[in-house]
């Protein structure tokens, strides 16, 4: 599984749909899957509440997804924000469950994606806090890929994208 990681707008739908176009690997969305099994949607200001409980649910999608022995992108992120805004680490162990092969970080200029969001959905958000979020992003997911002994390879924006599909196609045989 290649672990496809951002923050909210930073194209990780944009970047899956050119992977699965490419090379024909299935992309899913953790927050899809999510909210397929919760039978409910997450709010437009993507802050999350019970973000331990829907770790429990995505891993039991993510372990039917496997039985079927297919290879596919999940994305999904390493820190969301909690009820009330704040950054929060997913846990560890969600990771070592998880078991991706390869995990990719998305970064994008915070002002192309504050303005994203403002297009998408209609919530202005601040670049400092952006700037912030991507950060520690960036700092757990070289945390999670230490120690589960994976490569993380990181892309800083779309003018950097072919090079990530480049190194998905070579590391997974695509």
């Amino acid at each position: 599984m290649i672990f496809v990681s951002g923050v909210h707008a930073v194209g990780k739908t944009y970047f899956c749909n050119i992977v699965k176009e490419r090379l024909g690997i299935k992309n899913y969305s953790s927050s899809q899957l999510i909210a397929e099994r919760r039978k409910k949607d997450f709010l437009a200001d993507k802050h999350v509440a019970d973000i331990n409980d829907n770790q429990i649910l995505l891993l039991d999608v993510i372990n039917e997804l496997r039985m079927a022995g297919e290879e596919f992108i999940l994305d999904g992120h390493f820190c969301l924000l909690d009820v009330e805004g704040a950054i929060t680490k997913i846990p560890m162990e969600t990771y070592f469950s998880l078991k991706p092969d390869i995990m990719i970080l998305l970064l994008e200029d915070p002002k192309i994606i504050a303005e994203r969001r403002f297009q998408r959905d209609g919530i202005q958000q601040d670049e400092c806090a952006i700037a912030d979020f991507q950060e520690a992003e960036k700092v757990y997911a070289a945390e999670i890929a230490k120690q589960l002994n994976i490569p993380l390879e990181i892309s800083n924006g779309v003018s950097d994208l072919e090079r990530i599909v480049e190194l998905i196609k070579i590391r997974g045989g695509f």
